[in-house]
């Protein structure tokens, strides 16, 4: 019988190497963050605008020659007389003609969608012409019709104020009359006197419309996006805004809207507040570009309407990175429930694991302590490096193998059997880690970063169409997975839309 016993007791075997020792600390390397831009419209009402231009003592309703011949410099005398309906916004380009006073000229235009920053101004006009003895447009043939047009283009300085000029006056003719006397166009002088008087009046007007400025309303947004919005007591989200562009003007009837984008590099960062990324408003780069995000306000500066087709058309994604702690008492909690009871045999022996932990290590790299009894007792370390699986969306360790005391103590005193097992391969099996807890985190904090109030006149409001894992890295003390979450961003100036 003591033979027998000390013969079991001989199978027994501890092992317990120590603990891996650490490795230098290793920077996580920098977030590949994506660029986003914070969209929002700056709105001009041009009823001023045009009540100038509709003003007849800056461009008269009635041009009266009529009494009082004008000489041309060929000796031919001619005389002209018109009148004028009010003058309306329209697309540019548009060629659709009016046909009497009672057509409406503000609602022609709907419909048709604008080209890039050019307007126009229509009205219709009516006109009589007379160089003796020729006459149109008098008695039963009153009134000769056409269209008068100021075609304008508006744009932006790069210090955020209107920059609007001239572009051509035009009189187009519905009914033409063809007047010629001594090699003389009577109706070209005409055109050529009317709307030279016209262009003198819209001068006066546009000069009224460079004074607006959407500077104060740029200056307000700029400053909030630059602050730390706190989602939790140690999470916060940074915007990171760059440059400022435009995509140019749109829109028809009395409202007319550009859209301003600031570049972002949104990221989730944790621990204290940090500093504030703002700094002076850059100024406009004021060539027009297509943009890549994502959000949009209306930022006024006369009144409100719904959006036009600049904000329809201004990009909505918001992709926010962020570096998701995990901490890893959590994750070996998860390791052990699934390694727990797992029975490694080689021919009569065995060992059955008890417990499971992971633990960091540094320079990038984790350590699986592996508990175990039956015929051995005590436990192994493991190292490897955590690895992203895009696909699966789940954390792996690369290059999994015993550490160099455990290696060595099985070679010098474990036993052989035990060095020849699948543990590893065990181990290794079991050793993918979700990152659902990263992902629902993400989504958690991304979800209030876009719907809160930002300040007394800026709100968010947004969703989150999808979040995923795209990176890992280790250090000491936290397993941290980079998330990234798209979605979509509203901006709210004063409560409008």
């Amino acid at each position: 019988m003591l033979l027998s016993l000390t013969s079991c007791l001989a199978k027994q075997y501890v092992v317990r190497p120590p603990a891996p020792t650490l490795l230098p600390t290793t920077p996580n390397p920098l977030s590949p963050t994506t660029d986003s831009a914070v969209s929002f419209p700056v709105q001009v009402d041009l009823s001023p605008f045009l009540h100038a231009a509709n003003d007849d003592s800056v461009i008269p309703k009635k041009f009266d020659h009529w009494k009082h011949s004008i000489k041309h410099p060929k000796g031919v005398e001619y005389k002209y007389y018109a009148e004028r309906d009010d003058f309306a916004v329209a697309p540019s380009g548009t060629q659709q003609a009016i046909g009497t006073k009672s057509e409406s000229v503000g609602d022609w235009w709907k419909g048709i969608e604008p080209l890039s920053s050019s307007l126009s101004i229509s009205t219709a006009l009516r006109y009589k012409i007379g160089a003796y003895p020729l006459q149109c447009g008098e008695g039963t043939e009153w009134p000769k019709r056409a269209t008068l047009n100021g075609n304008l283009t508006v744009g932006m300085t790069p210090n955020y104020g209107m920059s609007t000029s001239i572009t051509a006056v035009t009189l187009n003719a519905i009914d033409a009359c063809k007047i010629s006397v001594n090699d003389t166009d009577v109706f070209q002088e005409f055109k050529n006197q009317l709307t030279e008087k016209v262009r003198g009046g819209l001068s006066n007007v546009v000069a009224r419309m460079n004074t607006l400025t959407a500077k104060s309303r740029v200056e307000d947004v700029w400053r909030t996006l630059g602050n730390p919005i706190q989602l939790e007591p140690d999470a916060w989200l940074l915007l990171n805004t760059g440059t400022v562009w435009r995509s140019g003007f749109s829109g028809g009837g009395e409202l007319i809207e550009d859209t301003i984008h600031i570049t972002a590099k949104p990221v989730l960062v944790f621990g204290t507040e940090p500093s504030s990324a703002g700094g002076a408003l850059p100024q406009l780069e004021t060539e027009p570009a297509s943009t890549g995000f994502h959000g949009a306000a209306d930022a006024p500066l006369y009144g409100t309407l719904p959006r036009t087709l600049a904000n329809q058309l201004a990009p909505t994604g918001f992709h926010v990175v962020a570096d998701i702690p995990l901490d890893y008492p959590s994750l070996s909690r998860s390791l052990a429930t699934r390694l727990q009871g797992k029975r490694v045999a080689v021919k009569g022996d065995f060992i059955q694991i008890n417990d499971a932990a992971i633990l960091g290590r540094g320079g990038n790299q984790v350590v699986l302590r592996i508990a175990f009894d039956g015929d051995a007792t005590g436990h192994l370390y493991f190292v490897g490096k955590p690895e992203m699986n895009t696909f699966t969306q789940a954390i792996y360790i690369s290059g999994l193998r015993l550490d160099d005391d455990s290696e060595q103590l099985l070679q010098k005193s474990g036993p052989d059997w035990l060095s020849r097992s699948s543990v590893r391969d065990v181990v290794m099996g079991e050793v993918v880690l979700g990152v659902t807890p990263a992902i629902d985190r993400m989504r958690d904090l991304v979800t209030k970063a876009l719907n809160r109030e930002l300040s007394p006149t800026i709100m968010t409001h947004g969703t989150v169409t999808s979040v995923q894992g795209i990176g890992v890295f280790a250090d000491v003390n936290t397993l941290y997975v980079r998330v990234m979450s798209d979605g979509s961003l509203t901006l709210k100036v004063n409560g409008k839309p």
